[in-house]
């Protein structure tokens, strides 16, 4: 196990799906450069035009699926070469980013917690941002599983299960909680920027568990299958 971890970590995917997750976990510079809407609105207010720094919050989210799209290139002999829970994997995690960085450039310019949003047919990119939205979550979630599945069938080392089970477990009680922040409207972001961690952790837990699985199949003493 440590023998591929020492390789893992120091594979240029893992570091790129590091500076992804942090350039996705942009929230906290909220509580510096725009506290009102950490304290009243969804985050992604933060990229409303007019709203101070939004910029940053723009840039963050764009670089996160440049950078994604840039991983999942380098993991193209992997894809190639990898079965299709891999495979699924890779797709789930490079259409993440890509549909992120489309709803960071088609911010929203109303708030729909405030009922400020008229007919989508006067303001498309309302439908795009939030269609961009929702599918990258689903993108994710579809990659997670698939990698999730790939470690149990590959019967990959404890340490790898044992985090996906953790994330898995963590995309529960995000499900849990958004129906319950539905039906109950407590306020605060506290549920969205759990859910924003727990990307950032699902990105770099596939990228890595990918190459883990993908050094331990070439390795002649293991015989995984995917």
């Amino acid at each position: 196990m440590k023998h591929y971890i020492q390789q893992v970590y120091n594979r240029p995917v893992v570091w790129l799906a590091a500076l992804a997750a942090l350039l996705y976990s942009s929230w906290p510079l909220a509580f510096f450069l725009n506290p009102d809407v950490v304290k009243h609105a969804l985050e992604s207010q933060l990229q409303t035009a007019g709203q101070p720094y939004n910029w940053v919050f723009i840039a963050g989210d764009a670089l996160t699926g440049a950078v994604l799209l840039v991983a999942a290139a380098l993991q193209y002999k992997v894809f190639i070469t990898g079965g299709l829970v891999t495979r699924l994997g890779i797709i789930g995690y490079a259409l993440f980013g890509g549909l992120v960085a489309i709803a960071a450039l088609v911010p929203l310019n109303c708030d729909p917690q405030a009922k400020t949003c008229g007919p989508l047919i006067h303001d498309p990119f309302v439908l795009i941002h939030g269609f961009a939205s929702i599918v990258s979550v689903l993108a994710l979630l579809m990659g997670t599983l698939a990698v999730a599945i790939a470690a149990y069938k590959k019967h990959a080392s404890a340490v790898v299960r044992e985090v996906f089970l953790v994330l898995l477990a963590g995309w529960l009680i995000f499900g849990i909680g958004s129906i319950a922040q539905f039906w109950w409207h407590p306020g605060g972001n506290g549920m969205q920027n759990f859910f924003i961690t727990l990307c950032s952790a699902s990105i770099v837990a596939i990228v890595a568990a990918i190459e883990y699985m993908s050094l331990n199949n070439r390795d002649p003493r293991n015989n995984g299958v995917d």
